[in-house]
């Protein structure tokens, strides 16, 4: 019987899954809604998982002899047993992981570096040569979450308040939200950020405005995105020190934030290039979902060789072209 793996990846977004056999072949890939519960909560966020999985389900449960869930938000938490316990009944071999192990892996294809995640929430995760781990930031919107597309988003709302009390720059961004949200001026905002109902990805979804108003010339725009960068960047290098980094090791930029390019990019570089001026800046070569099936081939023996990698890119290029 062939042996077949379950990967997922589970951030403030979206989830994701795939499923593929010890030789690469991609058997089918899902997708459902958010799945960080300290956000929205453990059992939505399992219900999620459940969805994500359901759909690229080509073949019975029992027929996954292991899975890994990469999952935002537990590794800090007593949630992640509680989703484990919840998890155990659809699965028998399984492992929940943070998002960003899940991002690392596929970032390198399994080896070591550091994989910085800037999407609604940040996290920096990242694995040496030795085999030691550390990890920064990551504590979620209320308290952390650094140079995350949340932070930027309530930036760019304190942006045009500031503008709205003269305490701060006139910025095209006052207009942009309004016109955004559809309200009819920006005092109304406050009932929509304190709406019952509101998530964090509301508040990412602005980003786009941030960075329209930056190519424009904005300053407090330009401000909010090279602040953001510095901000994820001292994170980064945090783990850096921890994990004693000196050369030839890659830092994998994840999430869309990293992909409007501009101040953030910019910023971000120049302060991880103060603690690892030879380090490579590399896009990731695998997505995190990938990353979790990885890391889930690992457990059963499979060799993660060049050869792999290569002919899970082609077959992950054939199944998605």
């Amino acid at each position: 019987m062939t042996d077949y793996v379950l990967g997922v990846d589970g951030g403030g977004t979206w989830t994701r899954s795939i499923i593929m056999d010890i030789e690469g072949n991609i058997l089918g890939q899902g997708r459902s809604g958010p799945c960080n519960p300290l956000t929205i909560g453990l059992n939505q966020a399992y219900l999620n998982i459940i969805a994500a999985s359901k759909e690229a389900q080509k073949l019975p449960t029992e027929e996954v002899q292991y899975s890994v869930f990469g999952i935002a938000g537990v590794e800090r938490s007593k949630t992640k047993e509680q989703l484990r316990q919840l998890l155990s009944k659809e699965y028998n071999s399984l492992e929940i992981v943070s998002d960003t192990s899940s991002a690392l892996s596929g970032a390198t294809g399994g080896n070591p570096g550091i994989a910085v995640i800037a999407g609604t929430g940040s996290n920096v995760y990242g694995l040496n040569e030795e085999g030691e781990t550390a990890r920064s930031g990551g504590w979620g919107w209320r308290i952390g979450d650094e140079g995350s597309g949340y932070n930027i988003g309530r930036e760019g709302i304190n942006a045009a308040l500031k503008a709205h009390d003269l305490r701060g720059p006139k910025t095209t961004l006052t207009n942009k939200i309004i016109e955004k949200l559809n309200i009819n001026e920006i005092e109304d905002i406050i009932d929509w950020v304190y709406a019952p109902d509101r998530q964090p990805k509301d508040i990412a979804d602005l980003v786009p405005l941030v960075v329209e108003s930056y190519r424009e010339g904005d300053t407090a725009a330009s401000l909010i995105l090279s602040e953001a960068g510095v901000e994820l960047g001292m994170v980064t290098n945090s783990v850096i020190k921890k994990l004693n980094m000196k050369r030839g090791f890659k830092v994998a930029c994840i999430g869309g934030v990293f992909m409007n390019g501009g101040a953030y990019n910019i910023a971000f570089e120049e302060v991880v290039r103060r603690e690892a001026p030879h380090c490579e800046l590399v896009s990731p070569r695998f997505s995190p979902t990938v990353g979790s099936a990885l890391m889930a081939l690992k457990k059963l023996g499979v060799s993660l060789d060049n050869e792999f990698l290569c002919r899970l890119e082609e077959n992950l290029g054939a199944w998605n072209g």
